[in-house]
């Protein structure tokens, strides 16, 4: 290897630079952006040859004088080059022994996340369970379970899991379980699937924009379900706070014109501002509640009573057991049941 090559190590908060030489050479977590430069020459006459170019690194034609990372990933050097990999895997549990993960790129842990560790990455493959704090920014599949009963987990994408018991979990995209959702707060900006068996969601509260689609709703011991369509969550989330500052706009304007001797010119002007703040309110209402009639509820067992079914402004509280094949939407303003094969 050249001495003539310079490393720029990404910077860690609370670690020295000799320690991020040791992180580098050792093969530890350190993040680089696409685009990001690893190395400089030094010298006059330095030549790129002289750099120890591994994978995922080029040296651009406009500058030559420097290495840079091709992709968002974790640099490392090994076997006397530099490389940058997109994807990073922990062999076992995050825990005390790795500590919270920050990562731009993919992750794959093959163990558990443990309770009050914290994983953050573009996608992640967990193997085992989640007990803790996940933010991906796109897709997540879980292999074990979602057991994060006092943090969170959240998808940007899609997120498949074994089981969610009692925990709060939320994805942008659909959400696909194999066994089971019990008193779980679950939230989807698309659809809720629970595909396997024995199917069942019991207890907690479900929200999801397109639909739900189950083997058993509720159970016989009583436990309560709510069921929540054709919203989008997050949607509705941005568009309330959005509301709620037309709504404070507004009260200043009629704080506003209480004053008698104010002129009709600026009393005109308010006046329109607060049409033009009703109509931005219906438009935005309008969004939210459109395409309501797509929404869907299928289940394939049962139904339970003590189920609570809204769609929309429409609510439906199951009062007795409904066998299924069946299927619950919104026609004509009311919420309808049909079988299904």
């Amino acid at each position: 290897m050249s001495s003539r090559v310079k490393f720029l190590l990404p910077k860690v908060e609370g670690i020295s630079e000799e320690e991020r030489v040791n992180f580098f050479e050792g093969g530890f977590l350190l993040n680089v952006k696409k685009g990001q430069v690893l190395a400089e020459g030094e010298g006059e006459d330095f030549d790129p040859s002289e750099f120890p170019k591994g994978q995922n690194v080029y040296v651009p034609p406009e500058n030559p004088r420097v290495l840079v990372s091709s992709v968002d990933g974790h640099v490392f050097f090994k076997d006397g080059k530099i490389h940058v990999s997109p994807v990073y895997e922990v062999n076992g549990d995050i825990d005390h022994s790795t500590g919270n993960i920050h990562f731009v790129g993919n992750l794959i842990v093959k163990g558990t996340v443990r309770e009050s560790f914290l994983v953050e990455a573009k996608e992640a493959e967990i193997g085992g369970d989640v007990e803790g704090t996940v933010f991906t920014r796109k897709n997540l599949t879980v292999g074990g379970g979602i057991v994060s009963k006092k943090h969170k987990v959240i998808s940007g994408g899609n997120l498949k899991a074994n089981y969610i018991l009692s925990s709060k979990v939320e994805a942008f995209g659909d959400i696909e379980v194999s066994k089971f959702i019990r008193e779980s707060e679950v939230k989807a900006g698309g659809s809720i699937i629970v595909s396997g068996e024995p199917g069942i969601i019991v207890g907690g509260n479900l929200w999801a924009k397109r639909g739900i689609r189950a083997n058993v709703i509720g159970s016989s011991f009583s436990a309560h379900t709510t069921i929540r369509l054709g919203i989008d969550p997050f949607l509705e989330m941005l568009i309330q706070r959005h509301i709620q500052t037309i709504q404070e706009e507004k009260e200043l304007i009629l704080g506003i014109l209480e004053d008698k001797g104010l002129p009709f010119e600026e009393r005109f002007d308010y006046e329109r501002k607060l049409l033009e703040l009703d109509f931005q309110t219906k438009l935005l209402e309008e969004a939210l509640y459109r395409n309501l009639e797509k929404a869907f509820l299928e289940v394939k067992g049962k139904v339970f009573q003590g189920v609570t079914l809204i769609i929309g402004h429409h609510t439906l509280r199951v009062e007795e057991d409904i066998e299924g094949p069946i299927r619950f939407f919104l026609k004509n303003d009311k919420i309808e049941l049909e079988r299904w094969t």
